[in-house]
């Protein structure tokens, strides 16, 4: 409103001036081109004004937008007068000695009628001479009048601007607010505040990422973990985790949870997930924590899963033998009841026994026989080389990573296998010595790897097997190897189906957060 009045007040001053500027200009021309007549000019030499010169200039009056027209001698006395009573009486203002001496201009003076805008104009006969003068004006009040005019007009122009930017403004500001979900700008501002603090207070690293790679926002916990220092300027995921960039840019669409990498001389155990905007991908959540951080709790979970896996096992399979049982009991066959609780339990123990004479580690015979349970249940059969012998292994940051690497190896047999043509087929692991080196050998009956995938397998966004959870095991255990200074060889097994052998050196280093 202040902006508006404040336009108005300038506007009505600078039409005010553009309108006495014009006036003043016309009634100058007028007045020249009055001066130039020569009949005017031989009236004013011989010193008598014929009527029909007077009647012409009446009827120009009339015609124009001029208040007077007014014609006066060399002694400024009046020789023609809109007003014919004031003809002959001398010509008022004051303003009229530089037009006698030859000069043409513009002045305002109060004359007879009034104060007024003039175009003053000598009259020069054809020897140079001057012989009178004219003075064409027009009163300033009808110079006010049309001011008046162009007021209204600014006005109403201004009032309709206004009008136009308030409802200009309220439609922005309702599609700001909507965009904004109706919050203030005091509440944004502290919204952004309270981001930057739970952001900076978690620790978990969070790095949001451009679906190109490039850094929205690394917290302090990210730099912590990522960067050589909290400083350093990093501004796309190739700059910090350049060995894994490629990966966890492909695939966007789909979610990696406990993916673990080395980076920045450490393990890692990162999630990668989709940041959907309007169901579109508009970028990825990178979180992380140290693995040494979450080592324990995740050491204990797996052992929890895996004895979860081994109850539901054991229970179904119990179920259907309690039932077996039960019946023999009620038909009073005792011999065979007691037989069967004889054989169940001695199978049992035959099998533990074995696993614990062959494979000296307990996880690793743990995970072997849990594998074993599972296996059965699917009605895969899951044979242990007799040939098999493996001592205890005291690096526990090795014996995690073999966990892992036999674990993924053997639920890869077992899955080949069921989706082979018999899916109740056979599943071979060796796990032995061989000179200063550790072999695990993992075969199965089912359709094998082709040929064309094999440079494939260990991409984390390849899988022969459908759904968002595979894909990563095959990149796990080559991760792992490499951890361990490991290798591994692909062969067809004399079972039908794909070998897998891996070859670890026992005395190696296993590279962890630690090394």
């Amino acid at each position: 409103m202040v902006q508006l009045l404040m336009f108005a007040y300038a506007s009505q001053h600078l039409v005010s001036d553009v309108i006495e500027e014009r006036t003043g200009k016309q009634a100058l021309a007028l007045a020249q081109s009055i001066a130039s007549d020569s009949y005017l000019i031989s009236a004013m030499e011989v010193g008598e004004f014929p009527y029909e010169l007077a009647e012409r200039y009446d009827k120009l009056q009339r015609d124009t937008d001029i208040s007077f027209i007014v014609i006066g001698d060399v002694n400024q006395i009046r020789i023609y007068h809109p007003e014919r009573d004031r003809i002959g009486l001398p010509m008022q203002g004051g303003d009229s000695i530089n037009a006698l001496q030859g000069q043409s201009y513009i002045s305002k003076a109060v004359g007879s009628l009034g104060p007024s805008i003039r175009g003053k104009v000598p009259i020069i006969n054809v020897s140079g001479k001057i012989v009178g003068l004219v003075s064409v004006g027009v009163l300033q009040e009808s110079v006010a009048q049309a001011t008046s005019q162009q007021k209204v007009l600014i006005f109403s122009t201004g009032f309709f601007l206004l009008l136009l930017a308030v409802l200009s403004a309220l439609w922005i500001a309702m599609g700001v607010r909507k965009k904004l979900f109706g919050l203030q700008p005091d509440e944004i501002g502290r919204l952004y505040v309270e981001q930057e603090a739970i952001l900076n207070t978690v620790r978990t690293g969070v790095v949001a990422l451009d679906t190109d790679g490039s850094i929205r926002k690394i917290n302090h916990r990210g730099r912590e973990i990522l960067c050589q220092s909290i400083n350093q300027d990093v501004t796309s995921l190739q700059d910090i985790l350049p060995q894994h960039a490629s990966f966890l840019l492909s695939d966007t669409n789909h979610a990696i949870t406990g993916f673990e990498l080395f980076a920045n001389d450490q393990w890692i155990v990162l999630s990668r997930f989709p940041l959907q905007v309007q169901g579109q991908t508009d970028g990825l959540l990178l979180s992380m924590r140290p693995a040494d951080e979450i080592e324990y709790l995740s050491r204990q979970l797996a052992k929890v899963q895996a004895f979860a896996e081994l109850l539901r096992v054991q229970t179904h399979d119990y179920s259907n033998k309690l039932n077996t049982l039960g019946a023999l009991i009620q038909i009073g066959n005792y011999d065979k009841a007691l037989d069967l609780i004889g054989n169940e339990s001695r199978g049992f123990q035959d099998q533990i026994h074995a696993l614990l004479q062959k494979i000296e580690s307990p996880v690793l015979a743990a995970l072997v026989f849990g594998k074993y349970l599972k296996a059965r249940e699917l009605t895969i059969n899951l044979e242990i080389n007799p040939d098999s012998e493996l001592g205890n292994i005291e690096d526990k940051h090795k014996l995690e990573r073999l966990v892992s690497i036999l674990g993924n190896l053997i639920d890869n047999a077992i899955e080949a296998v069921q989706r082979s043509e018999n899916p109740a087929g056979t599943v071979r692991v060796t796990l032995e010595e061989v000179g200063n080196s550790l072999l695990f050998d993992v075969e199965d009956s089912g359709s094998g790897v082709d040929q064309a995938h094999l440079d494939k397998i260990f991409r984390p966004t390849f899988s022969s097997k459908r759904g968002a959870q595979h894909g990563v095991g095959m990149y796990l255990v080559n991760t792992y190897l490499k951890a361990c200074n490991g290798s591994l060889e692909y062969g067809d097994s004399d079972l039908g189906g794909a070998r897998f052998t891996i070859y670890i050196p026992k005395n190696s280093e296993v590279y962890t957060e630690d090394s």
